[in-house]
């Protein structure tokens, strides 16, 4: 065990049981999850993304998208 670890492990020494429900609930709720969803998004990184529109044209032939940049950035305040 890492000396952080101990250190964990002795301030929780001696807390009442409902503070150490309240602390695992904690780690359960905030700290779990966030592992879990570094663990999944390296997995999903792994994975073929299926999509729902593949081989579908979502853009009419002709149509400029960055036709109307200029006045959005106006309506924005962005300098072009």
């Amino acid at each position: 065990m890492s000396a952080l670890q101990n250190q964990v492990v002795q301030s929780l020494d001696g807390l009442s049981d409902d503070s150490l429900e309240f602390i695992l609930d904690m780690i359960q709720r905030f700290v779990k999850p966030a592992e879990n969803q570094l663990v999944e998004t390296a997995a999903r990184k792994k994975e073929r993304k299926l999509g729902i529109l593949k081989g579908q044209t979502l853009i009419a032939d002709g149509y400029d998208l960055d036709e109307c940049n200029g006045e959005i950035a106006e309506m924005f305040g962005v300098d072009k």
